[in-house]
């Protein structure tokens, strides 16, 4: 499976810019109560419900471009807590989104690491990149 919170990342992004509802849910925790908040809509719970919302997300086979800016990742060695901004544009169109803020949790099962929430939210401003600090850099044991 994933070896790592960030494999389950780069997994997650490569699914949502394939538009690839069976790469989507290779990435989600099945025996965790999981949930998904996509931007100005409501909180899905359960692995079922998850689906359901990807499905119509991903219904329309729109393959997307992410950049995604200002990483922090804290937690423990079984849970990680990704906070990024997600900005979106479509391929060939002229079509880019405003900023998203996205918070994704990463828990550490027998298989690998898989992501157990999703939240995310319109963002009224981007998040300055200044103070990013590297992708690879060891996670903050602070939750709070």
């Amino acid at each position: 499976m994933f070896a790592s919170s960030q494999d389950a990342e780069d997994a997650f992004y490569e699914a949502f810019g394939n538009a690839s509802l069976e790469q989507m849910m290779h990435v989600w925790a099945v025996s965790f109560d999981v949930v998904c908040v996509h931007p100005g809509g409501p909180r899905h719970e359960g692995i079922e419900e998850v689906r359901r919302s990807w499905a119509a997300i991903l219904a329309e086979d729109t393959p997307r471009r992410f950049e995604l800016r200002g990483l922090i990742i804290s937690g423990t060695d079984d849970m990680r807590i990704h906070t990024l901004e997600e900005n979106i544009s479509v391929p060939g169109t002229s079509l880019v989104a405003p900023p998203v803020l996205a918070t994704n949790i990463y828990q550490r099962f027998r298989d690998g690491w898989h992501i157990v929430l999703h939240h995310a939210s319109v963002s009224p401003t981007a998040v300055a990149v200044a103070n990013n600090p590297p992708a690879d850099s060891a996670p903050s044991k602070t939750l709070h």
